[in-house]
């Protein structure tokens, strides 16, 4: 463990010097052509959290490095690479050995974007869910998909409806399927609304219904012990009791209250319409407050609440944010430096259950966490 950290701060230490060589390098001749069909920016995040309920805890410290690449292969074809890596060190104490500290490469997106014109684009590859759900449905990983939006820009406005038909993965990409299980699948319809005068004047909006087929046994044992209820076939075999189908949509706005203090707050709704009324729905509710202390400093304080039935969503993928049979709270605060480009913050969450199953329990967890902005390589 020591020996791999040691390896990869070696390297970031390399990239970093390499970058630095190749901006000087730039700043002093012309940009060409091809230069400039690359983007390229990346960032760092570090964090420590304290995990604890009554079967586990977990101390871990963890590092990532985010990166994100676009090529421009022509006017109308553009490749987007989102890679992370993650390293993690600590211990974990549970009853199953889950929660391990891991380190892993992240793929959060690889897509190849077409637009054959500006009201169309149809993306392929393994597409970031995020762009797609809401955080009650799904986290913020990249499934193996293919996207098609129209969009229609409009004064301060922009509208889009898009189509997508996903094959539900782990973030290693695999669909956890046995021999004779037909490959999963999550088919979803969104429209999205967007207004924004300024960077902190802005309402957003989005409506869409989901549609999850054939999940495979091994995402229903997961599931099961982080909320969902599920039949166990025989030893080897689990299956849902209910479909994951319904609709979701969430809202946000931000305005400035006074010129020292700005104001957010949104909302989340999940109804899995496949589920009985009492097990079948999930809201998330949440509110922020931005002081700015001259142009430098910025402190944020955020507060939300959050509610998700047994049944709303599959847990096995929307278990990085919440799980389901949950309900709690989480506060925030952070302060943001500009001109030094990092934030750093802690985060709390208490997270009940909402009925008594085994093997869930009362969960807090505690977050120190720093991150850089993003900066061009």
């Amino acid at each position: 463990m020591k020996r791999t950290a040691l390896s990869t701060l070696c390297l970031i230490l390399i990239l970093t010097a390499q970058s630095y060589a190749q901006s000087q390098i730039s700043a002093a001749m012309p940009e060409t052509k091809e230069s400039s069909r690359f983007d390229a920016e990346w960032r760092l995040r570090l964090a420590g959290s304290d995990v604890h309920d009554e079967r586990s805890q977990s101390k871990v410290v963890d590092i990532r490095t985010d990166i994100k690449a676009k090529y421009l292969l022509s006017r109308s074809l553009q490749l987007d690479i989102q890679p992370s890596l993650r390293l993690q060190s600590g211990q974990t104490q549970s009853v199953d050995g889950a929660d391990r500290a891991e380190n892993k490469i992240i793929l959060n997106q690889a897509a190849a974007h077409y637009l054959p014109f500006s009201a169309l684009r149809l993306s392929a590859g393994a597409l970031n869910q995020r762009h797609m759900h809401t955080n009650l449905l799904v986290d913020g990983i990249a499934f193996p998909a293919a996207r098609l939006e129209a969009l229609m820009k409009a004064g301060l406005t922009k509208t889009s409806l898009s189509v997508e038909s996903a094959i539900p993965t782990s973030t290693s990409l695999s669909t956890n399927t046995k021999e004779l299980e037909k490959t999963p699948s999550l088919n979803t319809a969104a429209l999205k609304f967007q207004m924004q005068a300024a960077q902190n004047l802005f309402w957003k909006s989005s409506v869409g219904y989901f549609m999850y087929n054939n999940l495979p046994s091994a995402v229903a044992q997961q599931s099961n012990l982080l909320g969902n209820e599920v039949e166990k076939l025989s030893e080897a075999q689990y299956a849902f009791m209910y479909k994951y189908e319904g609709i979701e949509a969430a809202t946000e706005f931000e305005f400035p209250v006074f010129s020292l203090f700005d104001f957010r707050a949104g909302g989340e709704y999940l109804q899995n319409t496949k589920a009985p009324s009492d097990q079948n729905t999930a809201t998330r509710y949440f509110a922020a407050g931005e002081f700015h202390f001259g142009k430098n400093t910025d402190l944020v304080i955020e507060g939300s609440y959050f509610s998700i039935a047994p049944e709303a969503a599959v847990a096995y993928f929307n278990a990085g944010g919440f799980e389901t049979n949950r309900v709690g709270y989480s506060a925030e605060s952070y302060l943001s430096f500009k001109k030094e480009g990092f934030n750093i913050g802690v985060k709390y969450t208490d997270s009940e259950v909402m009925f008594n199953r085994a093997p869930q329990s009362r969960e807090k967890t505690l977050m120190i966490k720093l991150e850089t902005f993003y900066a061009n390589i």
